[in-house]
């Protein structure tokens, strides 16, 4: 599963050096498969400076980005197996059998990424299943982040329901599913290979792609239209994590200045990302190609969440509970709960709703 022998007993290494070696630096192996100029990355490389910061040096990363270490399917096996100290990962679309209760996160719930990410983290904390499904798997989440909002990119025309019909669109997790409900068929594939098959007539639409990561990679330079796809909204999300022996391992000052730091990473990436939006915004609007931006009209909207949005959170329920055993329609009525809670004082608006309201002229 990983890379090769060698380089898994080297970083169990050098994972190993600072909790054998009295007074030594604490050598912290960091693991992600994405590159540093995504949002959540960005966040991450500040979390670490703070701790090395902090610390006064006692902890230092050695970073991975880009899949260099473990690709994004490895993250968390190799988290658990002691290949890396920290990871970065989606678990809940790529170890999906073994992160069940972490795919609470369905579309048709919310686009306000303030609101959920801030019911993420007290989901985690007030929740004892979903903190076992990480700790059984030697896993200590550090935090959780919400990707933006889902967005779709169609060479063919996008605007209602029934545009789905027929249509290939790169999808996973729970998009997937509601494309399947929608008519469309699913097609599995990679980000960057999605960002060429596009271009190339392999699928119809590209999906399951948040608002930053989606203008940043330059999808919609291959696209016809880019749309909200009937408000989806936020469909999965980002977890940072540390082996969890190792965290056991660490003293008791370091850990505290690591749990210190973490705590302030959410709203660290709240901030980057209504950055990264407003970027994305400002790329689309500048862009001079064969471009229409469209929100689905209400219609339309609510059109899709009747007829999708209840049946997804049924199967999940269902699904979620066959090997977990857990309360899982009480987990998604928590959570939606907190959603709720955290949107009442939220102004927060998605990407497309940003380039509407700066009325470009290309919608």
């Amino acid at each position: 599963m990983f890379r090769t022998l060698a380089r898994t007993a080297l970083v169990c290494g050098l994972a190993a050096v600072g909790s054998t070696t009295a007074g030594a630096v604490e050598k912290i192996v960091y693991a992600t498969y994405m590159s540093e100029v995504y949002t959540i990355s960005k966040v991450d490389l500040w979390v670490m400076n703070e701790v090395e910061k902090r610390s006064n040096g006692q902890v230092k990363f050695e970073k991975y980005f880009s899949g260099a270490l473990l690709k994004a399917p490895d993250l968390y096996p190799g988290l658990q197996n002691g290949a890396a100290d920290m990871v970065l990962g989606t678990p809940s679309a790529y170890n999906r059998a073994d992160f069940r209760l972490s795919n609470v996160t369905l579309p048709y719930i919310s686009s306000k990424a303030d609101a959920v990410g801030k019911a993420l983290s007290d989901l985690y904390a007030g929740n004892p299943a979903l903190r076992r499904e990480y700790e059984s798997r030697n896993a200590r989440v550090l935090y959780m982040v919400p990707w933006a909002e889902n967005t779709f990119w169609s060479s063919k025309p996008l605007a209602k329901a029934d545009d789905f019909k027929g249509l290939k669109v790169r999808s996973v997790q729970s998009i997937a599913d509601a494309v399947k409900k929608l008519g469309g068929t699913p097609v599995a594939m990679a980000w960057p290979e999605a960002l060429d098959a596009l271009g190339r007539g392999v699928v119809d639409v590209v999906s399951s792609s948040p608002f930053d990561s989606s203008v940043l990679g330059g999808i919609y330079e291959s696209a016809r239209v880019g749309t909200d796809g009937g408000d989806m909204g936020i469909f999965s999300s980002a977890v940072a994590a540390f082996n969890l022996q190792r965290w056991n391992a660490l003293k008791p000052e370091l850990r505290k200045i690591i749990e210190e730091v973490s705590a302030e990473a959410p709203a660290r990436f709240l901030t980057e990302l209504n950055g990264e939006l407003d970027k994305g915004v400002e790329k689309l609007c500048a862009y001079k190609g064969d471009l229409k931006i469209t929100l689905f009209p209400e219609a339309e909207r609510a059109k899709i969440h009747g007829s999708v949005a209840k049946a997804l959170q049924d199967e999940w329920v269902k699904w979620a509970a066959e090997t977990t055993r857990a309360d899982t329609a009480g987990l998604l009525k928590q959570y939606v709960d907190l959603v709720r809670k955290h949107e009442a004082a939220s102004t927060w608006q998605s990407g497309f709703q940003r380039y509407t309201a700066r009325n470009c002229g290309r919608s």
